[in-house]
């Protein structure tokens, strides 16, 4: 009786180092995948359809809803659901024109994907390392991408570059302090102008 229980827990805690090493490359592969899509797009020569189909695969790419609830921390849950919305919405766009800038610059860049490593049940971190094409005697970026299992598929809610701060930390500290100074309203006004700009 003993032995086939020692059996079944050594299967079943193979079973789950399996189902984690499944996620991590499952997860890596979401990434090379979606990344490759985003900069073929990106070599198109520039049009409304090439703009649709960008914002299409950012939002496939990013969840821009639980990034925004990380960046909030409590502020969410003080929030009504039509505030959480439209903070979502700015975000989403700002973000989005932030990922476009700095595309341009990347196509510079050839990325190596590295380690996979779980980060709780639900979350792999994924590390790359993107080294210029141009000036090979400069030093690599290393950029943390944490992904989240959604359904069936993943969606990176948070990045972090070599200075080891993340996105979300970074949002966090701004948010906070425009609203400890400005209130939720200064917040979304300063979102929706900088939106304007």
């Amino acid at each position: 009786m003993m032995n086939r229980l020692a059996t079944l827990l050594c299967a079943t805690a193979a079973l789950g180092t399996s189902l984690t090493a499944d996620a991590q490359a499952d997860a890596r592969a979401f990434l090379e995948q979606k990344h490759a899509a985003v900069t073929r797009l990106m070599e198109q020569p520039q049009s409304p359809t090439r703009d649709r189909q960008l914002t299409r695969m950012l939002s496939e790419l990013l969840d821009y809803r639980e990034l925004s609830r990380r960046a909030l921390a409590g502020e969410w849950e003080a929030r009504s659901e039509a505030e959480r919305d439209e903070f979502v919405s700015l975000l989403e766009q700002l973000v989005e024109r932030s990922y476009r800038r700095n595309l341009r610059r990347t196509l510079r860049f050839e990325v190596a994907y590295e380690a996979a490593e779980p980060r709780g049940e639900q979350e792999v971190l994924v590390r790359t390392e993107a080294r210029s094409r141009t000036n090979r005697r400069a030093p690599p970026v290393s950029i943390d991408y944490l992904l989240r299992r959604v359904g069936r598929s993943w969606r990176v809610v948070d990045l972090t570059v070599d200075d080891g701060m993340s996105m979300v930390e970074s949002y966090r500290r701004q948010f906070a302090r425009i609203i400890a100074r400005e209130g939720w309203e200064g917040l979304i006004g300063r979102m929706r102008a900088r939106l304007e700009s």
